[in-house]
């Protein structure tokens, strides 16, 4: 197995997509997140998600879409443009993230669903961007 070909390129998709989530939700907390909660309390995380606006889980499903496709470009890329493997494998790793989030905060049942079913379609998304693709004409053989 080349390392090139398969380790790296899911390693810096992965840490690429975990960095521009970090980043949103970030942002999203500094918008939305009641001042004075204490953020490494568990409870009072889970207090302030209850009442966040439909519109603080929207730009989080936004973020989660972006940093997903971003990572199957990223991790293409570094595949050469040739491996849908090292994509597949972020959109793996990024939904088991995302299962371990919904799991440990509290978020609307339909979020948690929907959260779930964004990081491997996006990542392939990211990936048929970026491919290299084979020419439809080709001048061989003739």
């Amino acid at each position: 197995m080349q390392i090139t070909k398969y380790i790296l390129p899911v390693v810096a998709g992965t840490m690429a997509a975990m960095m521009l989530i970090l980043l949103g939700e970030t942002a999203i907390i500094k918008v939305y997140l009641p001042p004075g909660t204490n953020q490494n309390d568990p409870e009072a995380i889970a207090n302030a998600v209850k009442h966040m606006p439909l519109s603080a889980f929207l730009f989080l499903l936004v973020n989660y879409i972006i940093c997903s496709f971003i990572a199957g470009i990223i991790s293409t890329l570094i595949s050469k443009r040739i491996a849908l493997r090292p994509a597949l494998v972020v959109g793996i790793v990024l939904t088991l993230a995302g299962l371990y989030n919904v799991v440990s905060i509290p978020h609307p049942m339909w979020f948690s669903v929907l959260n779930l079913f964004i990081y491997l379609p996006f990542t392939y998304f990211g990936y048929l961007v970026i491919r290299k693709k084979e020419p439809l004409f080709s001048n061989r053989g003739n």
